[in-house]
């Protein structure tokens, strides 16, 4: 499973890795011969993907942890340092998304989205920066969304906090520029995972792009195989064309519907007397 490359040896935290996107990296990145730390909440699902990486010849260690808490971010840093004795690479992939309407939105649940998707990178990236000026040189790809670039209805905590993200990443690329430590955000579209499901129902998630396409790109970054510079962010909305006939044949029934009505109610209206 694991190869030679320019990445053999170096040692990578992967928040949110149990499942979905961080899963993919994390499974990427050891093929890569990188050391993995695969971090999060669900202990079990941490520990699933560690013992599979593990059964592969790689080397990945299982740490739970709530990166939106301090004490929690620097049990983690300690927990890498004293398995693998340093940092290189950092992707910050943990995160939420509530969908509810602006004003029926619970100030907990905005709280709740802002503190996963955003203070998290700001904590991580506060305790392990240094771990990497300390080594000379680090890469860091905070995970934003293409609701990060534009915000849409029913997602305003999600959307908020994923423009955050990609403000984040330009301005601590700025001050880190001369330390040899590269930021990027990179920003998917619709992905298969838990979290789509939950949004958007299986038939969705289905039809959409895989985790390890997203995972391809941030390698490719990760590798220095990009035309974006430090602070710049990354693209990747590859819908399936499955996808957009479904969506398109959604809001093609919407408006046949919505005809149909307009034309019940006209005929009513001409129909009675005047």
């Amino acid at each position: 499973m694991v190869s030679q490359t320019q990445l053999s040896g170096k040692v990578a935290i992967i928040t949110g890795s149990g499942s979905g996107i961080g899963r993919a990296i994390a499974i990427l990145l050891v093929e890569s011969g990188v050391k993995v730390v695969i971090c999060g909440r669900r202990y079990e699902l941490l520990q699933k993907t560690a013992d599979f990486i593990n059964s592969q010849g790689g080397e990945a260690l299982a740490v739970q942890a709530n990166v939106s808490i301090l004490e929690e971010v620097r049990h983690l840093v300690g927990a890498t340092k004293e398995r693998f004795g340093k940092i290189n690479i950092l992707v910050n992939n943990a995160g939420i998304a509530v969908a509810k309407p602006f004003l029926e939105m619970e100030e907990s649940e905005w709280d709740l989205t802002i503190d996963t998707n955003l203070k998290s990178i700001f904590i991580t990236c506060k305790e392990v920066i240094p771990e990497m000026l300390e080594s000379g040189q680090g890469v860091i790809v905070n995970i934003s969304s293409i609701l990060g670039k534009t915000g849409i209805a029913n997602f305003s905590a999600y959307s908020a906090s994923k423009f955050g993200v990609i403000g984040l990443t330009q301005a601590v690329a700025k001050e880190y520029q001369s330390n040899q430590i590269r930021v990027y955000a990179v920003c998917p579209g619709r992905t298969s995972t838990d979290m789509q499901k939950r949004l958007g129902g299986n038939l969705i998630a289905s039809m959409s792009m895989p985790p390890e396409m997203v995972a391809n790109k941030v390698i490719q970054i990760i590798n220095g195989n990009t035309m974006t510079k430090s602070g710049g962010d990354v693209v990747i909305n590859n819908q399936s064309l499955r996808l957009k006939f479904y969506e398109t044949s959604k809001g093609l029934s919407r408006a046949k519907n919505k005809f149909k009505a307009f034309l019940f109610d006209a005929k009513r209206y001409f129909s009675q007397p005047k």
